[in-house]
């Protein structure tokens, strides 16, 4: 018997608790339970609970009654042989036919069984975690992920309470954590999900987007291309691409580009979310810049083995790779990074660009492994062929090499001599058909600052050093956040941060301003600060309600601003 739990808990709470008792009649509770349960479900009712419940790309469902932790019921997941299982694709998404009110805390527990009957793995699986409103990147509402190893043969619970949401709750994706050290289970069980309201709600405005506000985009449309980030699952927003329109108009994919998300072994590539993502860009008249292809993080194993691999080997995989990747999406994606953050933090004065690099790179590492010294074969080689591949792969799209502390004067100069000695060498390449062409194309900024340590003129200085080495540039991830890295701050910014934010913003557009015919675009990493992954220093021009801060109008017009706020 199900029987709806639609106890009042004040005035406050009222209306949120009467929409959920209206639309939501399949909650589960025993008559007395303790106060405050929203929603429970032991999936006994599959006809009541069957649009609520659906599997993400990698997944299949279904429900059973021959097992289940407190009755003989649960809800069976399957992973599909040969999908990916990165990221939220092997999730079960649970949508709420009424979104959870904003300014509720909630408390989530569920329970996960990994039978060892259908299971090849039986030991050292990754363990299970709870994702909120699809958001796995966005630090201001990312849970806990470190609930150990999940045992086989035994039900395990994961009990999580979320901050204080400001936005309405919407999804809740229930999933197994990578984790490339540990297994996954092919075969999993989820049963006793309680979702608790924690306190009073707060009262909160839903948060709105003004597009009566000057377009970024069209600020700067004589100067260079205006982006920000994207995620395959916030396409289908209609307010958000409203305004992303209405701002920008190029995008770079937060994650759903990166090597561990397309192709998680070899020979087995998924393009499901970026296609989704790419698609929705060139759909809407928003070019696509490609991030990234090759990086030390957020890669598969089978790449590299983590150094293991022989010199030819990763080299085989890294060409298989790029080829398909690129090739896969020549003609929509304008510009790639090709290389991301292959110089180590910290380096000496150096001699030469590969004394600066990261020597325990998995890629260096491989590429080190079976080098011939005496032709001048080292680990660094791997930056040169990965150019090479994406060049042959799409001959129309610009390459990039992307790093950050790009404003360090080693690592300034060794990106510099990189690009200038990579260039000088494929000059007399045979596969080069466009001899007066750089292969490396562009340098990218990643331009995350502090607030406390930014100096403008070492970001200017920085660009002249690239100009002199004759490329573009790009400034790939904007942002600016309160402190510093080893005194780093919590939200809100004070008045006086907010201005001195503002003015850095501003004196920053001012030299971008200024160098604007090498500048090929800048891109903000990240669209309101409560969807920074550097949330807690309010990084961005908007606050977390979509607001526009002071340092939206600081780049709207920097000129303007810095005389008016000496």
């Amino acid at each position: 018997m199900n029987t709806p739990y639609c106890k009042k808990h004040g005035l406050v709470r009222l209306f949120a608790v009467m929409i959920l008792c209206l639309v939501l009649p399949l909650v589960r509770a025993a008559v007395g339970a303790e106060q405050g349960i929203h929603l429970a479900f032991t999936f006994d009712d599959k006809a009541a609970q069957e649009n609520l419940f659906s599997p993400n790309p990698s997944s299949q469902i279904e429900w059973v009654t021959n097992f289940g932790r407190s009755n003989n019921t649960a809800l069976k997941v399957t992973h599909i042989p040969g999908k990916s299982y990165i990221g939220a694709e092997n999730a079960v998404r649970l949508t709420f036919a009424e979104p959870l009110p904003a300014g509720g805390v909630y408390n989530i527990s569920v329970w996960f069984y990994v039978p060892s009957a259908d299971n090849k793995n039986k030991d050292t699986l990754t363990g299970p975690g709870v994702v909120l409103n699809g958001e796995y990147a966005q630090s201001r509402y990312k849970l806990p992920t470190n609930f150990g190893t999940m045992p086989v043969d035994q039900w395990k619970e994961v009990n999580v309470t979320t901050p204080l949401m400001e936005v309405p709750l919407r999804t809740i994706d229930f999933r197994f954590v990578v984790n490339e050290e540990r297994k996954h289970p092919d075969v999993w069980y989820l049963d006793d999900i309680v979702i608790r309201q924690v306190g009073e709600l707060q009262i909160f405005a839903v948060p709105k987007w003004d597009l009566s506000l000057p377009s970024l985009a069209k600020t700067y449309k004589d100067y260079f291309l205006i982006g920000n980030v994207m995620s395959a699952n916030q396409t289908t927003a209609p307010e958000l691409t409203a305004m992303y329109k209405h701002h920008y108009n190029v995008m770079t994919a937060e994650n759903d580009m990166k090597p561990l998300y397309l192709a998680p072994a070899k020979g087995k590539y998924n393009f499901v979310a970026a296609d989704t993502l790419v698609n929705w860009a060139l759909e809407n008249g928003i070019k696509v810049h490609g991030h990234t292809l090759v990086w030390h993080s957020q890669s598969p194993l089978w790449l590299t083995r983590n150094g293991t691999l022989t010199r030819a080997e990763a080299r085989e995989n890294l060409q298989e790779y790029i080829t398909n990747v690129v090739g896969h999406f020549r003609g929509k994606v304008i510009s790639w990074d090709v290389v991301n953050e292959a110089f180590a933090d910290g380096a000496p004065v150096i001699s030469s660009w590969k004394d600066a690099l990261r020597k325990d790179s998995p890629w260096y590492l491989a590429y080190e492994n079976g080098a011939d010294k005496s032709k001048g074969e080292s680990g660094a080689d791997y930056i040169y062929d990965a150019f090479v591949f994406a060049r042959l792969a799409d001959p129309g799209a610009t390459l990039y090499y992307n790093d950050y502390n790009e404003t360090d004067p080693f690592k300034r100069e060794a990106m510099a001599l990189m690009a200038e000695d990579l260039n000088k060498k494929w000059k007399t390449d045979p596969r080069n058909t466009q001899p007066d062409r750089p292969l490396v194309e562009g340098l990218g900024m990643q331009a995350h600052y502090w607030l406390d340590t930014l100096n403008v003129a070492d970001v200017e200085a920085t660009i002249v050093r690239f100009i002199k080495a004759g490329v573009r540039i790009g400034i790939s991830e904007l942002d600016i956040p309160a402190g510093s890295y080893t005194a780093q701050r919590t939200p809100p910014l004070t008045k006086e941060e907010e201005l001195k934010q503002a003015r850095l913003y501003a004196q920053l557009f001012v030299v971008f301003k200024k160098y604007a015919k090498y500048i090929d675009r800048v891109t903000f990493w990240g669209k309101a600060d409560s969807q920074s992954w550097r949330a807690n220093g309010s990084p961005l021009l908007f606050d977390e309600k979509f607001a526009a801060k002071q340092a939206y109008y600081a780049v709207i017009d920097p000129e303007g601003y810095l005389e008016k706020h000496r």
